[in-house]
């Protein structure tokens, strides 16, 4: 059975208790930093959430061969002891059976998959009392001797097949995302993460970063039915494919003219001219929003509109007319409100950063211009 297989045939354990929104949420915004450090190390990755465990990281979003199994605890102040990390509270309902431990789940994972789990992390916002308390990922097997040894006797009172070498799978990871500002340090991250993909350009941060985030989080709250790997990633993780159609998003900014090229080439009045511009920057945040189905329903009709008129002698004025006058049916089912200055300032939008596929040439929108 291939990995991919077994992850979803696997089942998955039980869920001990709740755990309060402000922590959940931390979960799925530690995910997301964890994509932003991983998405420069390799060709290709998932990252899946709240399944198995907090996140899971595969090697490859087709055919994963391996695994990096995460578990995300937080805590307000303090650190975490032996105890702490191997305590066993009773099953609620039955006092003679015990909940597994923090360490005990984290180690089920190698149980379940002894030849994929390349490591066992423990996350947390808190140092562990065990190994170096500094930010990054420490090893068990770093901690003293003495240390190590008491830890590995405890694992085995809940995992007798534990032993002294896939103990050592296990690592601490000192989280640096703040528990109560992480989404400002995480926006922060964002900026630099776009900085070192695509370079410096100007973007709307706030609506790229809602984007990112609410995606990362409807994934962790999913919990409809998992029957194929298939499934998996559509509902619960976060490919790389996913992570490059939202830089793809950021670097389109980049073709995006500025107003003064637009507007030189339009026959409107005053009034007309700024309602069209108003509109215009409220959709070049808009366009940074990949998730709007409506949006890319309209878009493609535009594109596709756009590609009818290739080569034709029409003004931009008469350029736009036309593609408003096309696309206004399918604007009204998708956009809500329905107004016609922003349909128009899309239809521009789209008219300057079209690239066509295939051999047919760009089209030349100030040339256009010229005519009108």
């Amino acid at each position: 059975m291939s990995f991919a297989a077994k992850l979803v045939a696997v089942p998955q354990r039980e869920k001990s208790g709740e755990t309060g929104y402000e922590r959940y949420d931390y979960q799925a915004l530690w995910g997301l930093a964890l994509i932003f450090e991983h998405h420069s190390s390799a060709e290709d990755y998932a990252i899946a959430f709240e399944f198995h465990d907090d996140i899971v990281l595969l090697d490859n979003a087709a055919a994963p061969t391996e695994a990096r199994f995460y578990q995300v605890k937080t805590k307000g102040e303090g650190h975490w002891t032996l105890t702490d990390l191997m305590r066993r509270s009773a099953k609620k309902g039955d006092s003679t059976e015990k909940l597994p431990s923090h360490m005990g789940k984290l180690f089920s994972n190698h149980v379940n998959f002894p030849d994929e789990a390349r490591s066992l992390n423990f996350v947390s916002n808190v140092p562990v009392q065990l190994v170096d308390s500094s930010s990054g990922t420490h090893a068990l097997a770093s901690c003293a001797a003495e240390d190590f040894a008491k830890f590995l006797k405890k694992l085995q009172a809940e995992h007798p097949e534990a032993n002294e070498t896939t103990a050592k799978l296990i690592h601490f990871v000192r989280a640096d995302l703040s528990l109560h500002d992480s989404s400002s340090h995480l926006k922060g991250k964002l900026g630099d993460f776009v900085a070192s993909v695509v370079g410096s350009i100007e973007y709307n941060p706030d609506t790229l970063y809602k984007t990112i985030v609410e995606e990362c989080r409807s994934r962790s709250k999913f919990t409809g039915a998992i029957n194929s790997f298939e499934d998996l990633i559509k509902h619960k993780a976060i490919t790389r494919a996913q992570v490059e159609a939202w830089l793809d998003v950021v670097r389109e900014r980049q073709r995006a003219p500025e107003w003064a090229d637009v507007s030189q080439g339009l026959n409107l009045s005053g009034l007309e001219l700024a309602s069209l511009q108003r509109e215009w920057r409220r959709y070049q945040a808009a366009a940074l929003n990949p998730a709007d189905e409506g949006a890319n329903r309209l878009r493609d009709a535009i594109r596709t509109g756009i590609d009818r008129h290739m080569g034709s002698p029409l003004s931009m004025a008469d350029l736009l007319d036309a593609l408003f006058s096309e696309t206004e049916a399918m604007a009204r089912e998708n956009m809500s409100p329905f107004i016609p200055a922003r349909m128009k300032a899309m239809i521009l939008y789209e008219i300057y950063r079209y690239e066509p596929a295939g051999k047919v040439q760009k089209a030349d929108p100030q040339s256009q211009a010229q005519k009108s």
